[in-house]
């Protein structure tokens, strides 16, 4: 795991010094998620690809025989290259492209740390997700946006080995 780490460290750090004259824009957004809240960054790698780094505070409320009702909060950290396929097509048309408005291709790694915060007891395990998406991103005014993404991935944990999962992205924020 390591190995593949370093490597994959090593191509992001070629492509960052290969990138010139960026299109897409950095951005800083907070974003309100379907059970929680994000913090996301982008920074442009090439023409038309960013690397969206995002920490999330996802929450969960469940129920269970052994433990009863209860909710959680677990910290999860994503890491995301995006290739926003249609962005100089849209900037050609003279449609918006303010804070990189255009549909996207990626493929998401998220990490869930294995800390939590919740109720009786309840914690959340380690965790890893690999998911390419689809997705596309839109702005509202200046500042507001909305994300919408989806794909098919896998997904293991301290507790499950590797399973398929669906990734479901719906998001709404607000970028400065």
């Amino acid at each position: 795991m390591k190995k593949v780490m370093l490597v994959g460290f090593f191509i992001f750090l070629a492509v960052v010094l290969y990138a010139q004259e960026n299109k897409v824009k950095s951005n800083h957004n907070v974003k309100a998620t379907f059970l929680g809240l994000s913090y996301a960054y982008e920074q442009p790698v090439a023409q038309k690809t960013v690397v969206n780094l995002e920490l999330m505070f996802a929450g969960g409320l469940g129920s269970s025989f052994f433990v009863g009702d209860y909710w959680l909060i677990a910290p999860i950290m994503r890491v995301e290259p995006r290739y926003y396929y249609n962005y100089m097509r849209r900037e050609g048309k003279g449609k918006k492209v303010i804070n990189n408005s255009a549909s996207y291709i990626s493929f998401v790694v998220d990490y869930q740390l294995g800390v939590s915060i919740g109720s009786n007891n309840v914690e959340a395990a380690r965790a890893l997700c690999l998911i390419p998406e689809w997705g596309l991103k839109r702005t509202i005014g200046k500042h507001f946006v909305f994300e919408f993404a989806t794909g098919i991935g896998a997904y293991t944990s301290e507790v499950d080995e590797w399973q398929p999962t669906f990734g479901l992205d719906l998001k709404l924020g607000y970028s400065f």
